[in-house]
């Protein structure tokens, strides 16, 4: 668990007149979780953003698994295997669990224009995907609820499903953008108990911006903090919650 399959080095952003990205570095070591916190408008989510290639950066450079992929666009990055989560869930709501989990596989043969028309070619691959789906909710008690209609779950079970689609698009690395944001303290510990099963048993690898800080550090082996778009502190849980910086930037309001 020592070699990083995250590096991102000098990362500069700007959006007109504002910096939202100021020289940023910080490496994700493989199988770790890896936090990231910071006030509100610190660059967080800007960063995702640069990292799985909806932002170009202005400067720097992104790299997974030693490749450079700062130039290259979302799609290709989560083929590579970087797979994240939005702070808005993005379900299709009039699809079944189901069906939106089925989504996420890369590659499907039923997705080709040339394939499609020609059902023995895809039906098998369709149904081996949809038997992993089952297994992977069963996994995370919602077994039996593969039919219900997206836009009938629970804000906890959204972020479950999230979650695990990035392990059928067969992700080494997964984002999670504030997996907690709007559920119960105790769906979320759920949550991180779930993220944590994941690393252990698949070797998963984490990175993931929260606000629920204390409930962040009872599961991450490393944090990062941003404040006004620069990599503020960095350390073990323990030694960033001890560092003044990082208490005069969210106690002293800046």
């Amino acid at each position: 668990m020592t070699d990083p399959i995250l590096k991102v080095q000098n990362v500069s952003k700007r959006f007109g007149g504002v910096e939202a990205l100021g020289d940023v570095s910080l490496e994700v070591k493989r199988g770790s979780i890896t936090g990231l916190i910071g006030p509100n408008g610190s660059g967080k989510s800007t960063l995702f953003n640069v990292i799985t290639g909806f932002y170009k950066p202005d400067s720097g450079s992104v790299y997974f698994e030693g490749k450079r992929i700062d130039g290259l666009n979302p799609n290709e990055i989560y083929n590579m295997g970087i797979a994240r989560t939005f702070q808005i869930p993005r379900l299709f709501g009039s699809l079944t669990i189901l069906e939106n989990m089925m989504l996420s596989p890369k590659g499907q043969k039923g997705e080709s224009l040339l394939k499609a028309p020609f059902k023995k070619v895809w039906l098998e691959e369709e149904l081996q995907i949809a038997t992993e789906v089952k297994h992977l909710l069963k996994e995370f008690g919602m077994d039996g609820l593969y039919n219900l209609p997206a836009s009938d779950l629970s804000g906890g079970h959204i972020k479950m499903v999230e979650t695990s689609k990035g392990i059928l698009g067969r992700a080494k690395l997964i984002l999670l953008d504030e997996p907690t944001a709007g559920v119960h303290y105790a769906i979320g510990r759920n949550l991180f108990e779930y993220i944590s099963y994941l690393r252990r048993t698949r070797g998963l690898t984490f990175f993931i911006i929260e606000h629920k800080i204390e409930l962040l550090f009872d599961y991450v082996d490393y944090v990062y903090v941003l404040h006004m778009g620069r990599v503020l502190s960095q350390g073990t849980p323990e030694e960033v919650a001890s560092d003044p910086k990082v208490i005069e930037a969210y106690i002293g309001g800046a």
